[in-house]
């Protein structure tokens, strides 16, 4: 294997093309970036740590990592109603990869970052003997008082979510070959699901464009236990109706043929939707960028979901842990 440039090499040959969308990063020649917010704005900062065989798997191709890499950081700032500024890159490649894998890795995250309208202001390239990890920043901007929050929900608000659910959970269990017979397309699309995130930032701007009470956050760890991360702060509980809960035509069929595929659906991880509650009135004016799934209640942390059958269950927090 041909040996790999430094980092200061790495970074200007396959990194610091991408910062020069924005003057702030000063083309990576300074340990700093220099940004204001627009004005009438407020800055929102989130940051996520993605590791080898943890959040995404090693043989992956470097270009859906990198878009991984980025999304999963949208997707967060969409929960709280930011539009994307800049990101904050700190990259540590284990020691056996090629400088090949690292600029395709670059080429995509560039071409992501250009997709979004995100410019690259800085970070921080390391050499590791352990799993490849990355550490993104993302900032992003709200006008100021505006930001949707997870303590917002209220009795009698509708719950909805954006798009479909349980996708990117399947398409892990097809990966890892726990789940077959689905069909080439189907598998295509449900695999997709898992390697490349679609933060819902036109669902976040139509909610903060409502300028009315919204409780919001982003699905990463599955609709079970991400539902109680609003429960808690807005001090509500939740009934889900099972019937409701927007499958693509993919996660139909494989539900169809094994029902328990629905824990997968309601607990599985990197959907990375929005699930947000309002007064009926309000999620009705998002139309069909989301769907209604359920309602709030004023049974403290109960979460509760509707069967098929009309039967009420209590739904276990079954979230996919990171940590496991």
């Amino acid at each position: 294997m041909a040996a790999r440039s430094g980092e200061f090499d790495l970074i200007a040959r396959h990194f610091a093309p991408i910062a020069q969308r924005d003057p702030a990063a000063l083309s990576l020649l300074d340990d700093a970036a220099v940004f204001s917010p627009p004005a009438g704005h407020e800055v929102v900062v989130t940051t996520d740590a993605l590791v080898a065989d943890v959040h995404f798997r090693t043989i992956d191709t470097p270009e859906t990592i990198a878009q991984k890499v980025l999304r999963v950081n949208l997707s967060d700032l969409a929960a709280m109603g930011a539009r994307p500024g800049g990101v904050v890159l700190t990259t540590g490649y284990n020691r056996d990869l090629s400088e090949d894998w690292i600029s395709r890795f670059a080429k995509s995250f560039g071409q992501d970052c250009a997709s979004y309208d995100v410019s690259l202001l800085g970070g921080d390239t390391v050499g590791t003997p352990g799993p490849t990890f990355f550490s993104l920043t993302a900032f992003g901007y709200v006008p100021t008082g505006r930001a949707l929050r997870r303590d917002q929900a209220r009795l009698g608000d509708v719950i909805a979510v954006s798009g479909t659910l349980g996708d990117a959970a399947l398409g892990l269990s097809i990966l890892s070959g726990d789940l077959t017979g689905v069909g080439l397309a189907m598998e295509d699309f449900l695999k997709d699901r898992y390697w490349v995130p679609r933060p819902r930032l036109d669902v976040a701007k139509a909610c903060l464009g409502l300028e009315t009470r919204i409780a919001a956050m982003d699905l990463s760890d599955g609709l079970a236990g991400d539902c109680r991360k609003i429960c808690g702060p807005s001090k509500v509980g939740m009934v889900f109706e099972l019937k409701d809960i927007p499958l693509s035509d993919a996660a139909r069929a494989v539900v169809a043929s094994d029902p328990s595929r629905w824990n997968q659906i309601l607990g599985g991880g990197d959907d990375y939707e929005l699930l947000i509650t309002g007064a009926a009135n309000d999620i009705a004016a998002l139309g069909d960028q989301v769907t209604v799934i359920g309602s709030v209640t004023d049974q403290v942390g109960e979460v509760l979901v509707r069967g098929l059958d009309g039967k009420m269950a209590e739904l276990a927090p079954g979230g996919f842990d990171h940590f496991k």
